[in-house]
């Protein structure tokens, strides 16, 4: 609930009003001239001041003003006539929320506008908190959220960290399985080495084939470097590794078995020197059972894995996530828009099969429309067609 001032001169206006906010439970303190409304400000925040426009001693729009420098955080709404609109308008291209024009109802008033206003300071106030907890419980990562499957995600990841063989890690798609391989190497002793993403789902299969091949094949003198060369010291990320083709998959396999090479221009056998992380968002298992996916190089792959939660298992983290992209893709050195409470409850109702990814298009998306101080439904795009 809130803390209101009220100013107007006319007490019976007032009193109506007053038991309108006080019935709806809001705390009331009247006052019956600008001047001292504003002393009442300086002694203490109000969440809202509701300003009559035509007073004694100090008018509303003078007091609107007042407020705005002294008060940044206190909403005001305007009480005008008719015939004062046009000077009501620039208020609202100041900072003012809303104006109403009396007469009108002190009930309505209370549950529509004072209510909305309500409902936006308490959501401000949650995304504040979501905001603190986060600080306060960092998992240590980049990783956004502070739910317990994310939570239990950045400690394996930990755990992992220096382990030498190869990973795969599994998610749904759009959950972030690129940025726990980026953690994976970042807080491993390989950190200061390359980090390589290989997209095998997007590459033609003839070349992936032939770059591992070369690799595979260098116990026959085959001197080319290969992806793997570029990785080395570092991390290899074989993204979408269900995608590989057959021979792909035989030469993959053959490098992981027997992960040793020949240094140029000597006889010396070397480690291969690069920790290979696989991703996948197809049940490998089942294609495996399938007969498009080798047995043996599952097992190799699988003997160590970490799986990336669907948003829609992270019980709490979509405030959290929100409130990041918010900030991340706003312009820099600008406060971003907040969310309207009927944006905020539409972003609840999603499922987001695209998962974290669709999250960040979908406020990427609405920060582009918007240009006022705050997102509503209207700014939200309709959910991923080929999720829908």
């Amino acid at each position: 609930m809130l803390d209101i001032l009220l100013v107007d001169d006319d007490p019976m206006i007032r009193e109506s009003i007053a038991d309108a906010l006080l019935d709806a439970g809001h705390t009331v303190t009247q006052a019956s001239d600008g001047e001292q409304a504003a002393s009442l400000s300086k002694a203490r925040v109000f969440d809202v001041a509701v300003c009559d426009v035509h007073m004694p001693k100090m008018d509303g729009l003078t007091l609107f003003r007042r407020l705005r420098r002294d008060s940044p955080s206190t909403a005001v709404v305007i009480m005008t006539s008719f015939g004062r609109i046009p000077d009501v308008i620039g208020t609202l291209r100041d900072g003012a929320v809303d104006y109403v024009t009396k007469p009108f109802d002190p009930t309505d008033f209370a549950k529509k506008v004072i209510g909305s206003i309500d409902e936006r300071k308490s959501l401000r106030k949650t995304f504040d908190r979501a905001r603190t907890n986060a600080t306060e419980k960092r998992t240590g990562t980049p990783l956004v959220g502070d739910s317990s499957s994310l939570r239990r995600l950045a400690d394996r990841i930990k755990t992992l960290a220096d382990v030498e063989t190869s990973i795969l890690i599994t998610g749904e798609t759009g959950t972030g399985k690129e940025l726990a391989a980026r953690i994976l190497h970042a807080e491993s002793a390989r950190r200061n080495g390359p980090f390589v993403v290989i997209p095998c789902a997007s590459l033609p299969d003839l070349m992936v084939e032939a770059e591992l091949r070369e690799l595979s094949e260098l116990r026959a003198g085959n001197q080319r470097d290969a992806w793997f060369r570029s990785a080395e010291g570092g991390t290899l990320v074989l993204q979408e590794v269900g995608a590989l083709a057959p021979c792909a998959q035989a030469s993959l396999l053959r490098i992981l078995r027997d992960p040793q090479v020949r240094a140029r221009r000597s006889r010396q056998w070397q480690p291969l020197g690069v920790r290979v992380v696989a991703t996948t968002t197809v049940d490998l298992s089942e294609r495996v059972a399938a007969g498009t996916f080798q047995d043996g190089l599952y097992y190799q792959l699988k003997g160590v894995g970490v799986h990336v939660p669907p948003l829609r298992e992270r019980d709490g983290d979509l405030l959290l996530l929100v409130e990041h992209f918010l900030h991340e893709l706003s312009v820099p050195g600008v406060s971003p828009p907040q969310l309207a409470p009927d944006a905020w409850a539409e972003l609840q109702r999603r499922t987001f099969v695209g998962n974290v990814r669709e999250l960040r298009w979908t406020i990427e998306h609405a920060l582009s429309l918007t240009s006022g101080a705050e997102i509503g439904l209207e700014h939200l795009p309709e959910p991923w067609s080929a999720y829908a």
